[in-house]
């Protein structure tokens, strides 16, 4: 009897630890699952403060704690619907009906991608040129994107001609996207403007 309550006695101080971790896992939303693909609808909501959202929206919780995988996004402010994923560490700039692109560089670790860091828009900056050389078409566009850490990237990426014929061509294929070097970006622009001047 006499080693029973002294056994009752130390029970709070193993109960407590237990109690309290299981509510510190949850109350950041850490060990949250959001969809990448989450409807406008969603995008806005933070699903720690509203979690009767989440069956909605397709938020789950992630019981395994060691599971490090989860892609976690932001959105970009322009172009529309452009947003950035973390995945194990890798970072992937994603537009619309296009395939992702993999981003490089100090921008890698200067992003934070918690939940509250979900629901704020990357202030970014987006420079879009189309260049008209005779017939050819020319569309290129420099995304400066800022980081966390006060610091801002410039990416530079050219939009090709569409493929095919529109029977036969794919979204995908009519909006691929092509990385390139700003120096080339800057140097394009500028022999445009100089045609441009040229002409006045």
């Amino acid at each position: 009897m006499k080693a029973l309550k002294f056994a009752l006695k130390f029970v709070p101080f193993f109960v407590a630890p237990i109690m309290l971790s299981g509510c510190a896992g949850s109350s950041n939303g850490d060990d949250l699952e959001v969809p990448t693909n989450l409807p406008p609808i969603c995008r806005d909501i933070d699903f720690v403060a509203n979690p009767d959202m989440r069956e909605m929206c397709g938020v789950r919780r992630v019981h395994n704690k060691a599971y490090k995988n989860i892609p976690q996004q932001r959105y970009l402010i322009n172009p529309t619907g452009t947003s950035i994923v973390k995945t194990d560490g890798k970072l992937e700039l994603r537009f619309q009906n296009s395939l992702p692109l993999y981003l490089s560089g100090p921008v890698t670790r200067e992003l934070e991608f918690n939940q509250e860091k979900r629901l704020e828009k990357i202030q970014n900056t987006y420079d879009y040129h189309e260049i008209y050389s005779g017939k050819e078409r020319i569309r290129i566009f420099k995304m400066g994107i800022p980081t966390d850490k006060g610091n801002t990237y410039d990416f530079c990426f050219r939009i090709p001609e569409k493929k095919g014929s529109d029977r036969t061509r794919s979204v995908a294929m009519g909006n691929h996207i092509e990385a390139m070097t700003c120096d080339d970006f800057d140097y394009l622009v500028e022999k445009d403007n100089e045609r441009k001047a040229k002409k006045k």
